[in-house]
Parts: structure tokens; C-alpha cells; sequence
């Protein structure tokens, strides 16, 4: 094993970041570059990582790759998803890039990279072998809070990628369900949550449109795997134990993590103090654990074509 091998790019210009967890007194500051997350927020996400591999079976990636030689994991925060395909493919160069500081890791596997920089600019990230037609399989979880290039972006993965590589994009999609329907349209703070994240160029269902747009760039063999975000253990309580742990983890994060970040992201919008925390208020009342009540997590993956 070998310490931490990071390499650095300049700050970029060009994205939107809504800031990790931080305490509700801080909601009301400017959007700061996630560029020194905390250790409280570094063991979330890397428990909530330990949760979604649980709710997945053991799995990681779904994309059925051979004998790779070259992965990028793109918004790698912590590490953990780059750490496990460094381990699983340990003949490959694995590269990981965030805007964040990764923290070191004295189990890093030797033939893991880090790249510091910005995933909006893959192809300028100042890495050689991060380079058109160099990927087996790019990767990404959760970029839902910080891309505001979709199309632009998975372009630039196919371009990454050889022939027969794979792209995956793992999103949350936001609007909250129960056993009937999208049950978050009158919620006040989603309504305003969702015309914040739209200003600042955020597409809240990316993740339903993933595949469409990684059919218009020319990936084939366009998959996608429906998992559920649920809010509390009733999922468990119907014989799905595997989503118990996440459901207790989700039932007591999301009101925190939406009341953090409201703030920043329906900045601009002529929101006085008192009603963001009215809006604030509105998450707990809304947010409170009931039979059904759901995210969905859509896992999307695709194979750049053959060419002859």
C-alpha cells in the first residue's frame, strides 16, 4: 500500500457545489468549493456508501466489464467507490477525481490515483492518462448537487472512453413517492428547492433522463436498475432487509441535509430570513417517517459502440 497519490488542478469556474453537512446556523453563507469537507462529513459519506453497496447485494458497479486497464471515477469524494474498483481490479490504473480534498487512506490500494480538479473539465484536467479513448469504464455517483452540464458531460465520457468501454451514472431522483404517487408536489420547501437548483442550473431528474441522453451521444446497450431510497424501515418491514440499515440512516440525514443546504440554494430568489426558516420548518413537518415514502436511486449504464 502507498500513501495518498493526489494531483492537483486549479479551481474551476465553471460549477455550482452545494456545500457538504454543516451545522443549520451556517445555512445562510455563500456557496463555498467543497475544497476542506469535514471528518464528520468524510465517515457519512463513506457510511452511506457501505449503505447503498448493502442495498445493492455486494455490488458496486453494474456494468459488466473484463480485465480492465484504465477507470475513472468521476466525483470520488472520500474514495471509497475508487478503493473498492482499485481492489477488484488490481491490474487496473485507477483514477479518481473531486473538487474535494480526498482524505488519506493507509489502505490505498498502490494502483489508485487521485486527481484534484474539477469534473466539469476531464478533458483539461492536466492528467495524460486521462485522455480520449483511454477508459475501460468511467463511473459516477451522485453528481446531482454539482453538475450543471449533463449532455456536455457525458459527451466528454464517451470521448473518454475506448470502444466497447462503459459509462455508469448512479443518480437519486428527488421527487419523493409513496405506494401511490409523487406525494412532494405541494411540499413548500421542495417547490422552492427545485426553482433554486433550476436558477443554478441543477436538473433535479437527471437521473430519469440519463439514458436518453447517453442514447443521443451513441452509447448502446443502454441498461437501467431501479433501487429505492426509502424514508424509515418499512421496506425492511415488507421482507427487503437489506434496506432497513439505509432506511434508518436516510429517515435521519435527509431532514438534516435539506434543512443545511436550503439556504444556498434558494439564494437569490428573494427569500427573507424568517421564511427560509419557515421553509426549514416545512422539511421536518414534511420529512417526518411514513409508511411508503421514497426516493427512487436509478443506476444507468451504457457501452460506447464498436467501430469498425
Amino acid at each position: 500500500m502507498s500513501s495518498t497519490n493526489v494531483k492537483t488542478k486549479k479551481p474551476p469556474t465553471n460549477s455550482y457545489q452545494i456545500p457538504p453537512k454543516y451545522s443549520l446556523s451556517q445555512a445562510s453563507m455563500h456557496t463555498r468549493q467543497l475544497t476542506n469537507v469535514s471528518a464528520s462529513e468524510h465517515q457519512r459519506l463513506n457510511r452511506q456508501h457501505e449503505l447503498i453497496q448493502e442495498v445493492m447485494l455486494g455490488k458496486v458497479s453494474h456494468s459488466p466489464i473484463k480485465s480492465p486497464t484504465r477507470i475513472l471515477d468521476v466525483g470520488c469524494g472520500t474514495g471509497a467507490v475508487t478503493y473498492h474498483l482499485g481492489t477488484k481490479f488490481p491490474s487496473a490504473q485507477i483514477y479518481g477525481v473531486d473538487l474535494a480534498t480526498i482524505p488519506p487512506n493507509p489502505r490505498k490500494p498502490d494502483n489508485v490515483i487521485f486527481v484534484h480538479g474539477d469534473y466539469h473539465d476531464l478533458l483539461g484536467s492536466g492528467e495524460p492518462n486521462i485522455a480520449p479513448a483511454s477508459m475501460d469504464l468511467v463511473f459516477s455517483r451522485l453528481l446531482i448537487s454539482g453538475m450543471t452540464t449533463w449532455p456536455s458531460y457525458i459527451r466528454t465520457c464517451h470521448t473518454l472512453l475506448k470502444q466497447n468501454g462503459w459509462l455508469e451514472i448512479q443518480e437519486t431522483e428527488f421527487p419523493y413517492y409513496d405506494d401511490s404517487d409523487i406525494i412532494s408536489t405541494d411540499w413548500k420547501w421542495c417547490r422552492a428547492y427545485q426553482a433554486g437548483a433550476k436558477a443554478k442550473g441543477l436538473d433535479l431528474s437527471c437521473a430519469v433522463k440519463t439514458a436518453e441522453w447517453m442514447k443521443e451521444v451513441g452509447f448502446e446497450d443502454v441498461r437501467t436498475k431501479r433501487y429505492w431510497w426509502p424514508h424509515g424501515e418499512w421496506m425492511a418491514e415488507r421482507g427487503n432487509e437489506e434496506y432497513r440499515n439505509i432506511g434508518k440512516f436516510l429517515e435521519e440525514e435527509q431532514p438534516r441535509l435539506y434543512q443545511a443546504i436550503l439556504a444556498n440554494v434558494v439564494s437569490g430568489m428573494g427569500f427573507s430570513e424568517e421564511e427560509v426558516r419557515g421553509l426549514q420548518r416545512d422539511v421536518l413537518e414534511t420529512l417526518e417517517v411514513g409508511e411508503g415514502k421514497y426516493k427512487n436511486f436509478w443506476v444507468t449504464f451504457g457501452r460506447k459502440k464498436l467501430t469498425v
